[in-house]
């Protein structure tokens, strides 16, 4: 078995693999107007002729510290039934590692299936995608846009001003994704076996807002069907109002509607009595450095200065692993390696002599801190950070600090 980047011949097979490991189907035919991620951020895992595994990474941005940092999107995660637990997928993860550090993808985000197996990769939890529910008849109490606004269904041409407004939207939002033109285009790509909704708001001829809305089977309560929102964002308040009163207008046949929410999100201001459940489908995302010293320079940090000994645990990626020095002033970072660190890193034995005192945690703590997930404390406290004492947590915490990383797209 070996790992080697996607082919287009290799197309029918990788969806197999997908289409089996996620979806109910077992098979689907492979139509060459499909869009996924580019081929040259894909992965198989090959067998002799079989292809047993494959592995994408879309080529994305996500906002931490105020800045969007190059980021890796893992998906599409697939091992054949029948060669699981040989090493296939830890295989493609290696390979998948080395593909994002080629392609200058410098931090990775994913949604897992199982946490087990990309943990052990250096991935941790690291933010939320959040979803809610409430009752499609509750959006009507909500006030009525300004008369300045309008609505009408999605066109092909507002392709690239909806990607231009998402961006804008979540490029101000921790953990925020910067979407590709690829990706956008993809999500607007009808699906006849999933009728879906998709509308603008206009303001002065310009779009200013997108509601992306799938039907979904009903309750056993109601013989109509609920509606789930995919994405519904604007460029201001009314925007966003003219797009809510677009899924109101369902309510007499979908009785329940579950949105991508924030965690602290407008919307429930805005509802007088309703306090939205969280739904069981929400989900945590993980993420990874990929690159620590070229992740931790792009991303945003607070203005103050602080110097920080680390000590990183990374086998998986030797160029991470060992001493460091974090070093923060008045809203950059670097990572550099200490003055007198003159071994190679990569193994216990070579890894070099962190400075007493210095913080060590394993590269999956140090991601989840990263993000402003996890609280320096915290991880502490759950034996993920040793050796620190409590000024170097104080620093710690405050170059790491933030508002709670979220993500409001599922890819």
């Amino acid at each position: 078995m070996k790992v080697r980047a996607f082919r287009p011949e290799d197309a029918q097979a990788a969806l197999d693999l997908r289409v089996a490991a996620f979806s109910t189907s077992m098979h689907v035919e492979f139509d060459d107007t499909d869009i996924y991620a580019p081929d040259d951020h894909r992965l198989v895992a090959v067998d002799g002729d079989r292809i047993v595994g494959h592995l994408a990474a879309w080529p994305f941005g996500q906002t931490f510290g105020g800045r969007v940092v190059p980021m890796g999107g893992v998906s599409g995660v697939a091992v054949a039934p029948d060669q699981r637990g040989r090493g296939v997928g830890s295989a493609l993860l290696a390979a998948g590692l080395d593909l994002m550090a080629d392609r200058g993808l410098v931090v990775s985000t994913l949604y897992p299936s199982t946490p087990a197996p990309y943990r052990a990769w250096g991935w941790e939890v690291a933010g939320e995608h959040v979803r809610r529910t409430l009752a499609t008849r509750e959006l009507l109490e909500l006030p009525p846009p300004a008369d300045d606004v309008s609505t009408r269904p999605f066109e092909l041409d507002d392709l690239d001003t909806v990607l231009a407004l998402h961006n804008s939207i979540t490029s101000t939002e921790a953990g925020g994704l910067e979407a590709s033109r690829r990706w956008v285009r993809r999500l607007l790509t009808p699906d006849a076996e999933e009728p879906e909704l998709t509308f603008v708001a206009i303001r002065d001829e310009q779009v200013v807002g997108l509601l992306l809305a799938t039907k979904v089977d009903g309750t056993a309560a109601t013989d109509g069907f609920g509606l789930r929102v995919l994405h519904l964002y604007g460029a201001d308040r009314d925007a966003e109002l003219a797009l809510w009163s677009i899924v109101a207008a369902n309510h007499s046949v979908a009785s329940m509607t579950t949105f991508n929410s924030q965690p602290a999100d407008p919307l429930l201001l805005a509802l007088p009595r309703t306090l939205a459940e969280h739904s069981p489908s929400s989900h945590a995302w993980m993420n990874r450095l990929v690159d620590a010293p070229a992740a931790i320079a792009a991303r945003g940090w607070p203005d103050l200065t602080a110097t920080v000994d680390l000590d990183i645990v990374d086998p998986r990626r030797p160029s991470n692993d060992g001493a460091w020095v974090l070093e923060v002033d008045a809203g950059t970072g670097q990572l550099t390696r200490p003055a007198e660190h003159t071994t190679a890193p990569g193994s216990d034995a070579g890894r070099g002599q962190a400075a007493v005192g210095a913080a060590r945690l394993d590269m999956g703590a140090l991601s989840s801190m990263y993000t402003g997930f996890a609280a320096p404390r915290m991880l502490a406290r759950a034996g993920r950070l040793t050796g620190c004492d409590d000024e170097t947590l104080d620093d710690l915490t405050a170059v790491f600090s933030g508002p709670a990383p979220f993500m409001r797209d599922y890819f």
